[in-house]
């Protein structure tokens, strides 16, 4: 019984820690979030689509506040350090064979078995920018579907994305 339970501890810890995060992120070498004292952020409103809700982005916006206010750093409106907070949507076509004996381009006895559908990708970048540099000193995009358990929409989804852009600072 001890062999059985310490095998599934394992298992459990190695499938813990191989599940892939959500976020890509990349900076400059030089940059370290702990080199400043204040920071801005702003929503770019320039290329938000209709279809985005403006209440969840403002959610996904006081969310990071409070997580990088906890860092130590103060928010001010007029720090030269912005958070872009960049939301688009993107639809692609896939296609989907019905059934992987046939090759789609065939024709079989019941019907052409090619499924085509739209799929509405959202992306979420968020930039940290240098006003006085005019550089980006470091980003982060993530990219979820819609209706997935990934998305800001949903509290928990938001929180855990923030979560992990902050451990990215580490």
């Amino acid at each position: 019984m001890k062999k059985i339970t310490s095998l599934l501890t394992l298992i459990l810890i190695i499938g813990c820690s191989t599940t892939q995060s959500n976020i890509k992120t990349d900076s400059i070498e030089t940059f370290n979030l702990s080199n400043y004292n204040e920071f801005n952020i702003k929503i770019n409103n320039n290329n938000v689509s209709a279809e985005v809700n403006p209440i969840v982005l403002e959610r996904f916006k006081e969310n990071l506040k409070t997580a990088i206010e906890e860092r130590g750093l103060v928010y001010n409106k007029e720090s030269n350090i912005v958070f872009d907070i960049n939301f688009t949507t993107k639809e692609t076509v896939e296609s989907d064979p019905f059934n992987y004996y046939y090759s789609r381009y065939y024709y079989d006895y019941y019907r052409y078995r090619d499924d085509i559908y739209n799929v509405t990708q959202n992306i979420l970048r968020v930039n940290l920018r240098n006003l006085n540099d005019d550089k980006t000193l470091w980003t982060v995009v993530t990219i979820w579907r819609n209706g997935s358990n990934r998305s800001i929409s949903y509290d928990d989804a938001s929180n855990t994305l923030v979560d992990e852009i902050m451990i990215s600072f580490l």
